[in-house]
């Protein structure tokens, strides 16, 4: 199984997994050429996906959603309150093409088995997800005020963990968002700091995860070596060696971590 962020960050989000002759995009925050231009530096094909799964409505998250879907006559799965919240954003889509998720629930798309669950966010039924190829399982959760202890059920295991690092706390306090942004953001159905990514990290490293991208970083609260930094140091605090990557290939024992980049495609990671 192989995956990557083909964009990450508060203007755009998606991610790319395959394994199993089996293609997924989740999240599609982009526009569609953007995204068929990134998928193409990969060597990609944007005509062989098989469906696309959003996390929930925001438009960094379904810009492209409706424009991919209809081009390539993809499925889209997202939960019954993201489909009611971005039906009017994504445009027309065909009857058997709408495929709804439940917040808590495995399913199967042709090749890979996914594993759903309700992430804490500000909109209608915000969601992560697991995808499992039968040997190897990589987890994605962005977009979480905290961690849940559903969430870190289902992450705990998981070989590879895209998780969010949205912020530097300082950053926040400092930097010029009005004061309700700072609390949205900081708040329990916002997004999770660097240190809370880092802590939380531990835990999933504790339970064998050995590669980790951190995600949707704040372009005006964070930067990403400070993002790396602060997880870096968690994690060593943790017990654990750090190997500082641009590709998050596998390091040995070492917990290989980088940072997905905000418009670009990262490296195909092999899990």
């Amino acid at each position: 199984m192989r995956y990557t962020t083909l964009a990450s960050g508060s203007n755009g989000n998606c991610t790319y997994v395959e394994g199993n002759d089996t293609r997924l995009l989740i999240d599609a925050g982009l526009t569609a050429k953007q995204l068929e231009r990134n998928m193409e530096t990969l060597g990609i094909d944007p005509g062989s996906m098989d469906a696309i799964v959003v996390t929930h409505e925001h438009i960094d998250h379904v810009r492209g959603v409706g424009v991919l879907a209809r081009r390539y006559g993809l499925p889209i799965y997202a939960s019954a309150g993201t489909w009611g919240a971005m039906a009017s954003i994504i445009g027309k889509i065909k009857p058997e093409q709408i495929k709804t998720l439940e917040l808590e629930m495995f399913l199967e798309i042709r090749g890979l088995k996914l594993e759903i669950f309700p992430t804490p966010h500000d909109t209608s039924g915000s969601i992560g997800l697991t995808v499992s190829d039968g040997r190897r399982r990589m987890g994605l959760a962005t977009d979480s005020g905290y961690v849940t202890r559903g969430m870190g059920r289902r992450l705990l295991g998981c070989d590879a963990i895209i998780l969010e690092a949205n912020h530097d706390v300082r950053m926040l306090q400092e930097g010029p968002y009005p004061y309700a942004l700072k609390r949205r953001v900081a708040g329990q159905q916002g997004h999770l700091s660097n240190r809370a990514a880092g802590e939380a990290l531990v835990k999933f490293c504790e339970q064998g995860t050995r590669q980790v991208l951190l995600a949707h970083l704040s372009e005006t609260n964070n930067r990403p070596e400070l993002a790396l930094e602060t997880v870096a140091t968690c994690l060593r605090d943790g017990g654990f060696a750090v190997a500082l990557t641009l590709t998050n290939d596998r390091c040995g024992d070492a917990i290989a971590l980088s940072v997905a980049p905000r418009y670009d495609a990262h490296p195909l990671v092999a899990v």
